[in-house]
């Protein structure tokens, strides 16, 4: 009997933005001038930082993708080339509960400024920073350069991330399945994805879901 294989993208890009954050620096400002930032770090944590908040925008939308493959079972092409929003609108709409239920968590938030951040980013039109001798703290999207690409602020955000999956998979009455791997074989019990629904999918008690 031949098993099949299959990839999770929602691990992949979580594992890819863990991995971005480590390269980060957690205070990138000059050293012997404090008001300014060290240009060397500040460019490091940018190119890294947008690495990170890309991954996890990917993240929301393999997630919600799974759910409209798998949980739901709809292959409609239409329905996975949507907005995130109005995917978000469909399944909330297939398992009868309000997207208020979700929007208004904090956690979602957190996804809507990444997002934000990440489109000022790919759109960017000024090259001007700012007038002084050394480059000082500006914004992005209106969000501090300085307090957003640091370390501490992208594991703050990769965990929001993580819980806003999690929130979501509750409030539809889906799992998570913790012990998932980027390349998983449905030998085991054919439990395969990210996010399941026991009601589809046999589960064997030993695995590690919640």
């Amino acid at each position: 009997m031949a098993f099949g294989y299959y990839m999770n993208m929602e691990k992949m890009s979580l594992e890819i933005a863990g991995e971005h954050i480590e390269l980060m620096e957690e205070n990138i400002q000059d050293i012997q001038i404090c008001e300014f930032l060290d240009i060397s770090k500040l460019i490091s944590n940018i190119k890294n930082g947008f690495v990170v908040i890309t991954q996890l925008i990917t993240f929301v939308e393999s997630f919600l993708n799974t759910i409209i493959n798998t949980c739901m079972q709809e292959n409609n092409e239409l329905l996975l080339k949507m907005s995130i929003d109005e995917k978000l609108e469909i399944i909330c709409l297939y398992y009868k509960v309000k997207s208020s239920q979700i929007k208004s968590i904090h956690y979602w938030g957190t996804f809507r400024t990444i997002n934000k951040v990440r489109n000022e980013l790919i759109h960017y039109k000024k090259s001007f920073i700012c007038d002084c001798t050394a480059i000082q703290d500006f914004n992005i999207a209106g969000i501090s350069v300085k307090e957003f690409f640091i370390k501490s602020n992208m594991d703050k955000i990769m965990e929001h991330i993580i819980q806003l999956g999690n929130q979501i998979s509750k409030v539809l009455g889906l799992t998570i399945n913790k012990d998932v791997s980027i390349i998983e074989c449905d030998a085991r019990d054919g439990l395969v994805s990210y996010v399941f629904d026991d009601k589809i999918i046999d589960i064997d008690p030993s695995r590690n879901v919640n």
